[in-house]
């Protein structure tokens, strides 16, 4: 019986090892399950490999002789099915039993689908991890019809990926604009535009209502039927031979609420990252502390550093909540968003524009505190203006800060 066993082998699992090797752990007190049979690897690469960016190999972190020479025991292709928390065992899809001292649930998240006529047509998919991502390319030919259903950031970068292969591609998204939740309109605007000036077609405040299978084989995918919002039963018809649903995750929690562990969305941990029975522990997108999830990277390292030290015994002053900007992957685009945008009826703004070059930023302040920001074009100051967010300083100038960057 391995001491420490941990349960996905995701890049939340991959940086935990790597914390515990760092300590001193030796790779003969751990095994990890893994249910995709690739090794570690770099999932947010697997937008610039669909677009022919980065190679294979380039997404590859821990690779399977790694674990090997680590000592680390890898069960790569198989699931947990049930975790009995009494005898402290965990049961795995395959048969196998394995005992444990501590668990680690590590399980990510699954892609959230939506549940309309004919989603399970062929040639509909999620991108999510490198399995669906092969299947994509696989099924993805130049000079098809493509829709990704999700104007957020993953979807626009499934989408470019799209087409770099030579695909004609559709973003269908039902909010007012592109990436609203990161964007303001007038970003959103300039960002639609530049898409389309890349032959990506979009479609917005429309709702997916039906997959169409195909006149041919009947089971295939042929067309994608959309209703606009304020307009009732008014309905549009994307012809498409692939379709990519990019509509968010769902924390992957099945195993553990079964198990009887404490869970609402996700798996309740506190700031250490333990959960509600003893020597059972979560981290990255299964897991929700003080009621926040987490899907980004810098947060999830954050929790591997934390758990890490929990696990060896080691006193640590507990999770922080880490803001992260956002940065669109786009070739061609630059794009920067940092900040809390969805409720600023409290603040005053301002904005620069240079519509000969394409440029736009907007910042938002809040009792001469900056609250937010987005820059579309010209991101130089980005980085800039997301220390001045967290640190939370007084602006004496806030068209100053706009123009050059500086607070002072």
């Amino acid at each position: 019986m391995r001491r420490l066993l941990i349960i996905g082998n995701g890049m939340a699992a991959t940086r935990l090892l790597d914390e515990l090797l760092v300590r001193g752990v030796p790779g003969s007190d751990m095994a990890v399950v893994g249910e995709e049979s690739a090794p570690g690897y770099n999932r947010i690469n697997l937008s610039p490999w669909l677009a022919g960016e980065k190679s294979l190999a380039q997404l590859i972190t821990h690779e399977a002789a790694w674990y090997a020479e680590q000592g680390i025991a890898l069960y790569s292709g198989d699931s947990v099915a049930e975790v009995r928390l009494a005898a402290r065992e965990a049961v795995l899809a395959s048969g196998q039993v394995l005992g444990y001292q501590q668990l680690v649930f590590a399980t990510g998240s699954r892609a959230t689908r939506l549940s309309i006529p004919g989603h399970d047509l062929a040639g509909v998919h999620v991108f999510r991890n490198l399995v669906d991502a092969e299947m994509i390319a696989e099924r993805a030919l130049a000079g098809q019809r493509a829709v990704v259903i999700g104007g957020g950031l993953l979807g626009l970068e499934a989408a470019w990926g799209l087409c770099q292969r030579g695909l004609r591609v559709s973003v269908v998204h039902n909010g007012e604009w592109l990436m609203n939740r990161q964007l303001d309109a007038e970003a959103g605007v300039l960002l639609a535009a530049a898409l389309s000036a890349r032959g990506i077609q979009v479609h917005l405040n429309a709702r997916s209502d039906a997959f169409l299978a195909d006149s041919i084989s009947g089971n295939a995918l042929g067309g994608l039927r959309l209703s606009q919002a304020g307009h009732e039963g008014v309905h549009k018809v994307l012809p498409c031979d692939l379709a990519i649903m990019s509509l968010g995750i769902t924390p992957e929690i099945r195993v553990a609420a079964a198990a009887g562990l404490l869970c609402a969305r996700a798996i309740r941990v506190d700031g250490w990252l333990r959960s509600s029975a003893p020597d059972v522990f979560a981290l990255g997108e299964c897991c929700e502390i003080d009621g926040e999830s987490f899907g980004l990277v810098a947060p999830i390292y954050q929790q591997a550093n934390i758990l890490a030290d929990t696990l060896v015994g080691t006193r640590h002053v507990g999770y922080r909540r880490i803001a992260s900007p956002t940065r669109l992957k786009v070739s061609g685009i630059d794009l920067f968003s940092a900040g809390e945008l969805h409720d600023l009826s409290d603040c005053q703004s301002v904005a620069w524009r240079d519509a000969e070059r394409g440029h736009y930023r907007r910042l938002w302040f809040r009792h001469r505190q900056l609250i937010a920001a987005v820059l579309y074009g010209d991101v130089d100051d980005g980085n800039a203006f997301f220390d001045v967010i967290e640190q939370g300083m007084p602006v004496a100038d806030p068209v100053a800060l706009m123009l050059t960057g500086c607070a002072a």
